[in-house]
């Protein structure tokens, strides 16, 4: 099935009717070259670069996703600035892939609730900012982007002492749609914006019934995608993976609802297992953040599918405790039959000295191990088996 979204974008399914979903993204404007395969993760970046590796390193690991995850706090922090450079956040950070851009950065939490009924909130270096409907659109004009995330009141998803109840879910419903309608005015306004892909938020919190209620309000025929925002992940208290079963459950729901012709992302949801739960769900992109989220607590995730059989330990963790530091360690990589650059050229003694002398290549050598996610989760032979054992 064949459908083109936008003047800019297309997405084929290859595959409909059974799950996971299977597709391609192509024709994507000024990237006549990129295609771009789903179920898949965006390259995870932070002010449109790939945390701690130089772009020249970037374009040197091989099977990297050719989409790039962004942001808007950045945008939002330095918004006068990238109006004067207007070339785009791709050509500013000197990446040169496009960018798919998002409200919310999925790797910082935000400190309080904060969204009222004329603006959204995102949080920079300098703490939260307002981001009102004219700043979005003109953030999202100074960006170009391939796509755009329509703005979400998704604080539903907020660590607070409770779980978000059913008013304040229905309230991020009718935030939502107001959004929409008020960006809509500045889309019909502004060429350069009306040529950007929408992608539609979709909010609700943990509650099927205004998950649905938000899919049922909405206007799909003006979106080039979907997506799913404001899960709350995190169990205040209790068993991780029967709160987690809740949330699948919701989210099964939510996709056989939403039209099958348009992509669905969903972000914040980063473990491996738990991703690939979530396109047998019926969700097609993720944000990709996995591999920062581990490299900035010292975490070497140990990936099944390149190994001869199953281990017993999931990750390393860096440094290496004293008993942990014995003569092996400086003869091993990081994982054996691991392709990668740190693996091929490093032990894991030299990586953990690395990191207990705070050296920066510490960082960089576990980054480049961290790119083997995006190879990883499509060897879905071994990751069915993964996400079977967790059941």
């Amino acid at each position: 099935m064949k459908l083109t979204l936008s003047k800019t974008m297309k997405f084929e399914l290859s595959r409909v009717g059974s799950l996971p979903r299977s597709g391609c993204i192509s024709e994507v404007c000024n990237y006549s070259n990129v295609t771009f395969d789903t179920p898949n993760c965006l390259l995870y970046t932070k002010f449109g670069a790939v945390p701690f590796l130089t772009n020249d390193i970037v374009r040197q690991i091989p099977g990297l996703p050719g989409l790039t995850f962004a942001s808007m706090n950045f945008l939002r922090e330095r918004l006068e600035v990238f109006k004067k450079f207007g070339r785009g956040l791709a050509q500013f950070s000197g990446l040169g892939l496009p960018v798919v851009l998002f409200q919310n950065d999925p790797t910082e939490d935000a400190v309080t609730r904060a969204v009222d009924k004329t603006s959204v909130q995102v949080w920079a270096v300098g703490g939260r900012l307002p981001v009102t409907m004219e700043q979005y659109a003109d953030c999202v004009v100074s960006a170009l982007p391939v796509a755009f995330q329509m703005p979400v009141d998704n604080e539903t998803a907020f660590h607070d002492i409770s779980p978000p109840t059913k008013k304040r879910c229905q309230k991020s419903v009718q935030r939502t749609k107001f959004y929409a309608d008020m960006i809509e005015k500045f889309v019909m306004s502004n060429e350069k914006l009306r040529e950007i892909p929408a992608l539609i938020s979709i909010a609700g919190g943990n509650d099927l019934d205004q998950r649905l209620r938000g899919i049922a309000s909405s206007d799909f025929s003006r979106g080039s995608g979907v997506v799913l925002d404001g899960f709350f992940h995190e169990p205040l208290g209790g068993n991780r993976l029967s709160h987690l079963e809740t949330v699948f459950t919701i989210l099964t729901s939510a996709c056989s609802r939403l039209p099958a012709h348009l992509p669905r992302f969903l972000t914040n949801l980063w473990q491996p297992d738990e991703v690939v739960r979530a396109c047998l769900c019926g969700v097609d992109l993720f944000d990709g953040s996995l591999p920062f989220r581990l490299t900035r607590s010292g975490i070497a995730w140990v990936y099944t599918a390149f190994r001869k059989e199953l281990v017993s330990y999931p990750w390393i963790c860096f440094p290496l405790k004293a008993e942990e530091l014995k003569p092996a360690v400086y003869r091993q990589p990081i994982q054996s039959d691991c392709p990668c650059f740190a693996c091929q050229r490093h032990n894991q003694g030299y990586v953990s000295h690395l990191h207990s002398v705070n050296e920066m290549l510490a960082h960089i050598l576990l980054m480049m191990y961290g790119g083997l996610f995006y190879q990883y989760l499509r060897n879905y032979p071994c990751c069915e088996v993964l996400v079977l054992s967790r059941c």
